[in-house]
């Protein structure tokens, strides 16, 4: 996985744009106040002070903005790019298993095929082979290599497909093999990403549970002894705190496993 760095806004949305799927202003909107409405309910909960319930919600949503809603484009764009590189090894391969196509021809139909910037991509590697000598067609299918190159088994795919182009002989088994161990790491990744939408639930119920108990607690001692006694009693407030500094810890904690998901990780 490339290394993780801070995604302005308008980098964000040219992630969303890549494979035609731009940020909508009601989705940005929606994916800031959600953190902030949890983050402050929880504490006015705890607290029953507006101003800090504010500060915490503002905080929560800076969170978003800065950390979760890169994160999740940046995950949402591999997996896309992902599934289109995919298709187009699966694609691909049928095609050259017929002997009188030619790399050229398989990729030429196989593009119209692809969506979004790995499209455009394969339109860049059409344009390049195009009457190109050895060392052009190297630097061609080198290009599209470089830029997947966390993809490795796609990157033996596509030197496969360069030793075809420029040596004319192809080896339809070998492609089967790599086309093979590509299905079974997307296999794999769906799997992956199954088990933690199971975790994601998991943690929405814990902390839903969490506020549930603490509304329960506030009223089994009544709203004004609940307050007086524990909300704004020093006690309460460590005791507050250290929830508070529990669960944010345990929330970053599984965004960061949530989110490490770099799908050549997982090994075949």
């Amino acid at each position: 996985m490339a290394k993780k760095r801070n995604y302005t806004l308008d980098e964000v949305n040219a992630l969303r744009v890549a494979y035609g799927n731009p940020l909508e202003r009601r989705e940005l909107i929606s994916s800031l106040l959600i953190p902030f409405f949890v983050g402050a309910i929880f504490t006015f909960a705890l607290f029953y002070y507006w101003w800090l319930a504010l500060i915490v919600g503002c905080v929560s949503m800076f969170y978003a903005y800065k950390i979760m809603l890169p994160q999740n484009t940046k995950r949402a764009y591999e997996v896309t790019a992902f599934r289109e590189r995919n298709n187009f090894v699966n694609n691909i391969t049928q095609m050259l298993t017929n002997p009188e196509r030619t790399v050229l021809d398989a990729l030429k139909a196989v593009t119209e095929r692809a969506n979004g910037e790995f499209k455009e991509d394969l339109y860049l590697l059409q344009a390049s082979l195009v009457d190109a000598n050895t060392k052009e067609q190297i630097d061609a299918f080198q290009v599209l290599s470089d830029k997947y190159k966390n993809d490795v088994i796609f990157d033996l795919f596509v030197e496969q497909l360069a030793t075809a182009s420029i040596e004319g002989r192809l080896s339809v088994e070998t492609l089967k093999d790599i086309k093979t161990y590509h299905n079974q790491v997307k296999k794999k990744q769906d799997d992956f990403m199954a088990q933690k939408q199971k975790e994601a639930y998991s943690f929405k119920f814990i902390v839903t549970i969490g506020l549930v108990l603490i509304m329960a607690i506030t009223f089994s001692f009544g709203w004004d002894q609940f307050i007086n006694d524990y909300a704004r009693n020093p006690m309460g407030w460590v005791t507050s705190g250290i929830y508070l500094s529990l669960l944010g810890g345990y929330f970053i904690n599984f965004r960061t496993r949530y989110i490490d998901d770099n799908i050549m990780e997982v090994k075949v």
